[in-house]
């Protein structure tokens, strides 16, 4: 093989390395956005709270009702905005993230997602969506490899 053929598969190489990390970072990104939603539906706050960095900042905006706006920083603050939300079996609902677009940057990562939260219907209704709107994270790589949101905003477009 000669060094010229040698040096083509190296750098081809490399290439499929480099796209197969991104999109492994990608798909991590997105398993934290995921896990998210599946923590507040059925009431695991150890998962809700591993989601999130220990400094991390989550604001709500209530964009057409803006007194209902609100902010948590840190775990403490995210503790106590869990442990206030409904969670299975006392309330059934579905946190629902649709359409993440993800940008990973080395440690860092933005996406922006759409979600819903679907609630459960009475025994003679439908379900209802009770919310939906538009997240946007900043998330970062911590030493272990796990992602988690350091920056979230709830665009809540409704209610």
């Amino acid at each position: 093989m000669s060094d010229a053929s040698s040096n083509n598969l190296s750098d081809r190489v490399a290439r499929l390395a480099d796209r197969v990390a991104r999109l492994e970072d990608e798909q991590a990104v997105i398993a934290t956005l995921y896990a998210y939603g599946t923590a507040l539906d059925y009431g695991n706050r150890s998962l809700f709270l591993d989601c999130f960095t220990p400094d991390a900042d989550y604001v709500v905006e209530m964009r057409l009702s803006p007194e209902g706006s609100f902010r948590s920083c840190g775990y403490q603050e995210l503790g106590a905005y869990f442990d206030s939300h409904t969670h299975a079996p006392d309330a059934y609902h579905k946190h629902v993230t649709i359409n993440p677009t993800v940008t990973c940057n080395g440690d860092r990562a933005t996406a922006t997602s759409y979600f819903m939260r679907v609630d459960a219907a009475p025994a003679t209704g439908p379900a209802t969506v009770l919310a939906f709107g538009r997240y946007v994270d900043t998330l970062v790589r911590d030493q272990t490899g796990r992602w988690r949101i350091v920056s979230r905003r709830c665009e809540v477009e409704n209610l």
